[in-house]
């Protein structure tokens, strides 16, 4: 199911909403209801919808559900899982600006920053294009990102912000690291 139609232009999806109780608590925040439903099996489960509760905590920005995630084995087996359209947990984070959940999956040695859905939207783009300055300074911070990866429309995260400041904080970043 890819994201693009044949003219270039994206195509229209509905909304997903958290339907299996595993994935309610972990959107929600029940940290009580997720500690009884996580296992090894379950932490890396995909739901109806193609996402892992490790995505719908981050989409929804529940930091301490993120965590306790991360904190389970085999998590690392599905930090860099693709959800519903291929979005990853750290793009679902980015594009909702949720800074804390960013910061917790940007940790972890596991971690590809660089994975673009199926539209060929990466991280770096959604917190740019969303205007979410904090998530775009700690994406760079971690020097996870590559700068220069390109979107469906050819454009660099850099090109795709309206925001004067991220635009120099990419740029910035981009040529102290190539000068090197």
């Amino acid at each position: 199911m890819s994201g693009i139609n044949p003219d270039g232009s994206l195509k229209k999806f509905f909304t997903p909403t958290p339907s299996s109780d595993i994935a309610i608590a972990a959107s929600t925040g029940d940290l009580s209801a997720l500690e009884r439903l996580l296992t090894p099996t379950t932490v890396t489960e995909k739901d109806e919808h193609g996402n892992t509760p490790l995505v719908w905590a981050s989409d929804c920005g529940q930091s301490a559900a993120v965590k306790l995630i991360l904190d389970q084995t085999p998590a690392d087996e599905s930090i860099n899982a693709k959800g519903y359209l291929g979005n990853t947990a750290l793009g679902r984070a980015a594009r909702g600006g949720h800074a804390d959940c960013v910061a917790l999956l940007l940790e972890r040695d596991e971690i590809d920053a660089n994975i673009c859905n199926e539209k060929k939207q990466y991280p770096l783009h959604f917190a740019a294009f969303k205007k979410k300055t904090n998530c775009v300074k700690l994406m760079l911070e971690s020097g996870k990102v590559d700068t220069c990866v390109i979107d469906r429309k050819g454009r660099t995260p850099a090109e795709d912000t309206s925001v004067d400041e991220i635009r120099d904080m990419i740029l910035g970043y981009r040529d102290s690291n190539t000068t090197k």
